[in-house]
């Protein structure tokens, strides 16, 4: 099994196949998900594994049920003499984090985005935006729920 780390990068539009228009923010989480393979840029993975509660009070991520990972980023450790370099700083072991697109489209605002990336923030998953931003509003208000 391969750990894979995954980022669902929110737009205003996206559109298989085109660059995507109107960043409004994404969530992120460098590990936690297990895979047979890195999958490739242009393959799909189920939205559903990206479940992070029990599916009764889940909310969904808006969109597909496949969706198409359009970067693969890979985190290269150095190696020297059989070690990693006592310079290094960062992780310990190599990994990939698959990045995922998608529409907010009539998503945006209100209580079930908020819900939403109140359940990724609470697993464990960042959440940021652009600064006042609406997810980046809603990461800040997930993170000190958390704290009380």
């Amino acid at each position: 099994m391969i750990d894979l780390g995954v980022r669902v990068e929110f737009y205003e539009q996206v559109i298989e196949g085109e660059p995507s228009k109107g960043y409004l923010g994404h969530v992120d989480r460098t590990e936690g998900y297990r895979a047979v393979a890195v999958p490739a840029v242009g393959e799909r993975i189920m939205a559903a594994s990206l479940r992070v509660t029990e599916r009764k009070p889940w909310v969904p991520l808006p969109g597909p049920d496949q969706l198409v990972v359009r970067f693969v980023e890979h985190h290269l450790v150095p190696e020297r003499d059989g070690k990693v370099p006592a310079w290094w700083d960062s992780y310990d072991e190599p990994g990939a984090t698959v990045v995922v697109h998608i529409s907010l489209g009539t998503s945006r605002g209100g209580e079930l985005l908020q819900r939403m990336v109140r359940q990724f923030v609470a697993d464990g998953w960042g959440c940021t935006g652009p600064e006042g931003s609406e997810l980046w509003e809603y990461g800040l208000q997930a993170r000190e729920e958390l704290r009380r």
